[in-house]
């Protein structure tokens, strides 16, 4: 019976040519382009991904509760830049002996404006790092063009080309190795910033975005005290009011006051000179006027062990989503306010990139989908009317209703399974082509985009099965409607046709 009715379905088929070959055409075409987008889609999250988790970020990151935003690259404005992971070694130490867990870090994270000279100005993120363990997880990630990297222990910062050449662009001097630059922040815990730094190198990241390309690095003691990374706090240390008043004022904002007139005023600094002999000795210690800076020195004691993040590779980037349940559920069961992320999380706009292609590609597939039912239905329903004396005549001489349907059924089963395979290799051969050829990025953007300097499409044989199944779901969709018309032909409608 299968037989019969496969020889019935194969020579509907042959006499209805023109309608089958402009359903096979949308088969294959739509299979085709299955495989090519789904193919160009691998390829551009593979690249993204092995340029971020190489170079910048890892596979995941651990981010304090209290950071409600976590970002890699730009710190969090919503929380400031004093969500910190405490006990940063500890926590380190027990989390890479968990199986699957490569390689850690500490990153912390600041943004502020730099200023050289007079007249050099620029803005920059600031990245604080060990040094060592960065380079040693991160080693094709930072290229250094002049001078060298941080040492460890050393102060200083490694700015990047793109903020070498902000600064050129404003200042009379050009920026050299060795200059001083002056970094001015804003943080939740000690408000404005001010921290003069050394250059000790210029870095350049290769195929990096806007954003990553205004990263710099500094060393660690200067970036806690610009994210107000403090060891105690008046509430750690439980100060009084009393005590509170005795510890005085001591910020920025007083020192760096532009209130010129009150300077030079009768009543300000600079005061009669032979007064100001008579009142202070030469011998007396300055400290003495100062007064006990001892509990200001206790409250500016910068925290040694705390970083804004932990960075993470695993040995295996496939089980990076179930590495972050593990890691979440750890910190759950030993009640540690953290919380483990994917890359994507936290890594920028750049590293989004693939979800917006991603989703623009799935809009177009889902438009493609709706044409290719509505030509494939209008096509079948044309079949079905041109074919009512045929169906009624089955009916007629005892063909059931459940025949009907397997027999259109098969039509268009065939037809999927021999132009689908058409599609696929129609497909698989233009990927071939492009792999062979070679399409050279160009820009950063799509070097970024595309993994590298020359885009090279992955054949995925998940993608083609994947496409056969999908187009296979679109024709039985598209089928329905014909087979429900004719299975309202009845043996009269036959006879009337004649």
């Amino acid at each position: 019976m299968d037989f019969v009715l496969f020889k019935i379905a194969f020579r509907n088929l042959k006499q209805h040519k023109s309608k089958t070959l402009i359903i096979g055409l949308l088969v294959t075409v739509s299979i085709a382009i299955l495989i090519i987008g789904s193919s160009f889609l691998t390829t551009i999250n593979n690249g993204i991904e092995k340029n971020y988790v190489e170079k910048y970020t890892g596979s995941i990151f651990i981010s304090p509760n209290k950071n409600k935003s976590p970002s890699l690259i730009f710190p969090s404005m919503e929380d400031g830049s004093s969500a910190v992971i405490d006990n940063f070694a500890e926590i380190q130490s027990q989390i890479t002996k968990i199986d699957g867990i490569k390689d850690t870090t500490g990153q912390i994270n600041s943004a502020g404006l730099m200023k050289f000279g007079e007249n050099g100005t620029g803005f920059g993120i600031f990245l604080g790092v060990d040094s060592t363990d960065y380079q040693e997880m991160f080693p094709s990630g930072v290229n250094i063009i002049q001078g060298s990297f941080l040492k460890d222990g050393e102060e200083g910062i490694v700015i990047s080309q793109y903020v070498l050449d902000m600064l050129n662009a404003t200042s009379k001097e050009q920026v050299q190795v060795g200059d001083k630059l002056i970094l001015s922040t804003i943080n939740n815990s000690t408000g404005t910033k001010i921290r003069e730094v050394t250059i000790r190198g210029v870095h350049q990241f290769d195929d990096s975005s806007i954003d990553v390309s205004l990263i710099n690095f500094l060393d660690q003691e200067n970036i806690r005290a610009l994210n107000g990374i403090l060891l105690n706090t008046e509430q750690s240390l439980n100060l009084n009011e009393s005590e509170k008043e005795d510890l005085g004022v001591f910020d920025e904002g007083s020192l760096f006051s532009t209130d010129i007139d009150s300077l030079f005023s009768n009543d300000g600094i600079l005061v009669d000179s032979q007064a100001s002999a008579n009142s202070v000795s030469n011998d007396q210690d300055f400290l003495d006027i100062l007064g006990d800076t001892s509990e200001r020195a206790t409250l500016n004691e910068l925290n040694d062990d705390a970083w804004s993040y932990m960075l993470i590779k695993v040995e295996n980037t496939k089980n990076t989503d179930r590495m972050v349940v593990k890691l979440n559920d750890y910190f759950a069961e030993n009640d540690l306010e953290l919380t483990a992320y994917k890359w994507t999380d936290g890594a920028g706009m750049s590293a989004q990139l693939a979800d917006v292609a991603g989703t623009i590609f799935y809009a177009i597939l889902a438009i493609i989908a709706v044409v290719v039912v509505i030509v494939i239905m209008n096509t079948l329903v044309v079949s079905v009317s041109e074919r009512t004396a045929e169906i009624g005549t089955m009916r007629a001489i005892g063909a059931k209703k459940s025949f009907i349907r397997n027999m259109i059924g098969m039509e268009t089963l065939f037809i999927t399974i021999v132009f689908g395979i058409i599609g696929c290799l129609l497909g698989v051969g233009v990927l071939a082509i492009l792999s062979e050829i070679g399409l050279k990025a160009s820009g950063m953007f799509m070097k970024i985009l595309l993994g590298g300097d020359v885009f090279v499409p992955l054949i995925s044989f998940a993608s083609i099965i994947w496409s056969l199944i999908i187009i296979s779901i679109i024709s039985v969709i598209a089928s329905l409607y014909p087979v429900a018309l004719a299975l309202r032909i009845s043996p009269r409608e036959a006879m009337s046709a004649h």
